[in-house]
């Protein structure tokens, strides 16, 4: 893909066809001025090299449902590959990553090709498949074609190892995908496709055809799967509009119940997740609740709901008319229409602004500047997600030794009481903005049930200061991972 016109062709047909494409693997893409072309509604990905031979492109809305991490083999530059990752599995399965491979395969001496059979068809036990040009002939994929010795020898390693590992050829047997623009060179099937056994029952089609001709001598390939079931948030409390003189009642009356006398940790843990789960359940018992989605928008309105179907409708009704004053209503209702979608972004900013202080300052900084390329954590001996996430924590938190097992837990006559001083002390220290966490109740609600009754906290934490034990609810956190500035290189954690 070396212009400009074939690049537009391609995305054109990707986002105005009735096919929502989610994942796109480009092979020789369009590269500029270091950079690899942009389009709305996609994010790309390449190799951190001068001149990539493979990129990837995911849209926005695939990336907001799911957790994708970029692999880079060291063996090759012209293969990458894209890990799909949820802890709730994919495909009605239980594995919690898949993983798609963007090939390329050139003719680099003194190897016979740029990406080794053994890098691009690897023993995995999770779902796996690569597309993308193998430049390889063979008469799996195209039986119809007279190979000669060299062709034969070339494909052989990869189609016979494939055969070995269980890999399926989802390519549709004498199908080309690649028509030469000279009369010198027959149509041939070198665009190619492996599943591994995990990943094939999810396997939909595979169509040369539906995509328009996008101006290169490689036809567009779209592969269709079973939709992964993505991992959508629950609805939660909007715990800002939260009733709290309604709740004041029973707060005011809220009672911890005893803590049980010399428990073992499992039984004191018990104790305080059930008392904790029964004060969360009364305090956003009158909490609105948010529906999460992808496609929420701040500034939207009801107004633009009813332009948008307006817009609907014009247009339709002058698809079936075809006349002059039905397309002229249609034209005029679609810059109705987006003219108030500008206006509405255009309030909602203003809004902001209006309401900016130095303590938000910088976050209306971040909506205005341009945000640079998130830096993924590639670490040479982590391999997947999950060894990375191991590998980051392992450096921010060194494992310690284990501690000694518990047996009863004994008070501890010397310790000073909890205070309902220090605990008011520390909310007062805590940002109300701030995100909540694992327990979901922000700061705010907290200092509003301290607020009504300072006893609920204090007797809540007071057995496990008195018993020396902090259970390991209260250890975990959310945690966000951010690449320091200016670092020669990213292959370690310590650059994050």
């Amino acid at each position: 893909m070396g212009s400009w016109d074939v690049w537009l062709s391609l995305v054109s047909s990707l986002t105005e066809g009735p096919s929502r494409v989610d994942i796109v693997l480009l092979q020789d893409p369009l590269y500029s001025k270091g950079c690899l072309p942009s389009f709305p509604g996609f994010k790309s990905l390449a190799p951190p090299i001068a001149r990539p031979r493979v990129a990837c492109y995911l849209s926005l809305s695939f990336l907001q449902q799911f957790a994708v991490l970029p692999f880079f083999p060291l063996e090759s530059d012209h293969l990458m590959a894209l890990d799909v990752f949820t802890p709730k599995g994919f495909f009605g399965l239980t594995f919690p990553c898949f993983r798609i491979g963007n090939f390329y395969g050139r003719t680099l001496p003194p190897a016979p090709h740029s990406v080794s059979p053994q890098t691009s068809l690897p023993v995995f036990d999770f779902p796996y498949l690569v597309a993308g040009d193998f430049n390889i002939h063979n008469t799996a994929s195209d039986p119809t074609r007279l190979l000669s010795w060299k062709e034969e020898n070339e494909s052989a390693p990869y189609f016979n190892r494939a055969t070995d590992l269980g890999y399926t050829l989802l390519n549709t047997p004498g199908i080309c995908t690649r028509f030469p623009f000279t009369g010198t060179q027959r149509a041939s099937a070198i665009d190619l496709a492996f599943a591994n056994p995990h990943i094939l029952s999810a396997f939909r089609s595979w169509n040369s055809s539906s995509l328009p001709s996008t101006g290169s001598d490689h036809s567009p390939i779209l592969i269709s799967l079973r939709s992964p079931s993505p991992h959508n948030h629950k609805p939660s409390p909007r715990w800002q509009e939260v009733h709290w003189p309604s709740r004041n009642d029973k707060l005011k009356g809220w009672q911890v119940p005893p803590p049980p006398d010399a428990p073992s940790p499992n039984q004191l843990d018990h104790w305080f997740s059930s008392a904790l789960s029964r004060l969360k359940t009364t305090t956003e018992a009158t909490a609105p609740r948010s529906r999460p989605s992808s496609k929420s928008k701040a500034w939207w309105t009801p107004l633009l709901i009813a332009l948008g179907k307006e817009f609907m409708k014009a247009t339709q009704r002058a698809k079936r008319l075809q006349t002059p004053n039905s397309y002229t209503i249609a034209k005029h209702s679609k810059l109705g229409y987006f003219k108030s979608i500008k206006s509405a972004k255009a309030s909602y900013w203003v809004d902001i602004l209006a309401k900016t202080s130095p303590n938000n300052i910088w976050t209306a900084k971040q909506l205005v500047v341009t945000r640079k390329t998130p830096r993924f954590p590639s670490l040479p001996d982590a391999l997947g997600p999950v060894s990375i996430h191991k590998a980051l924590l392992d450096h921010f938190f060194p494992p310690k030794d284990p501690l000694p097992t518990w047996g009863r837990l004994k008070r501890n006559p010397s310790a000073a009481p909890l205070s309902a001083v220090e605990i008011k002390l520390a909310l007062s220290e805590s940002s109300p903005s701030s995100p909540p966490g694992p327990d979901g109740v922000p700061y705010s609600g907290w200092k509003k049930v301290n607020l009504v009754n300072f006893m609920i906290i204090v007797e809540l934490l007071s057995p496990l200061v008195a018993l020396g034990y902090h259970r390991p609810l209260l250890k975990t956190a959310n945690g966000v991972v951010l690449d320091k500035p200016g670092k020669a290189s990213y292959n370690s954690p310590a650059s994050f």
